[in-house]
C-alpha cells in the first residue's frame, strides 16, 4: 500500500522516516526501532505515539514509500497485587465465662 512519508536524509544520504499519513491522519514517528535492506528496498520498523509499530518500505530508485506491515500496540497487563495472607480462622469461638450462681429462693 503506497503512503505519503516525510523523511530526512541522514549523514550518509539515507532516507529516515519522520512522519507518515495513514487514513488521512498524520502519524509522527517516535522511534526507528530497526532498519534493514535487501537488494531493492530499505525497510524501517517504526513506532508511533499510540504504541503501534509499522514496517515502512522505501524503494530508492523510484523514491516510493509503501506500508509493509502493521503491529498492534503491546497490551500492558496490570501489575499483580501483592499476596496478603488472610487472618487465621478461628474454628472454636466459644467464650466460657463463669456466670455467678443464682440462688433460688424458696
Amino acid at each position: 500500500m503506497k503512503i505519503c512519508v516525510h523523511s530526512n536524509r541522514g549523514t550518509r544520504g539515507e532516507e529516515t522516516p519522520c512522519a507518515f499519513y495513514l487514513g488521512g491522519r498524520r502519524l509522527p514517528v517516535l522511534a526507528v526501532i530497526e532498519r534493514w535492506q535487501d537488494a531493492t528496498h530499505h525497510y524501517y520498523e517504526v513506532m508511533v505515539d499510540d504504541g503501534r509499530r509499522f514496517v515502512l518500505r522505501f524503494e530508492p530508485g523510484l523514491r516510493c514509500w509503501e506500508l509493509a506491515a502493521v503491529f498492534a500496540a503491546k497490551v500492558r497487563k496490570p501489575a499483580p497485587k501483592p499476596a496478603t495472607l488472610p487472618a487465621p480462622r478461628k474454628f472454636f469461638n466459644f467464650h466460657f465465662r463463669k456466670t455467678p450462681a443464682t440462688s433460688k429462693a424458696s
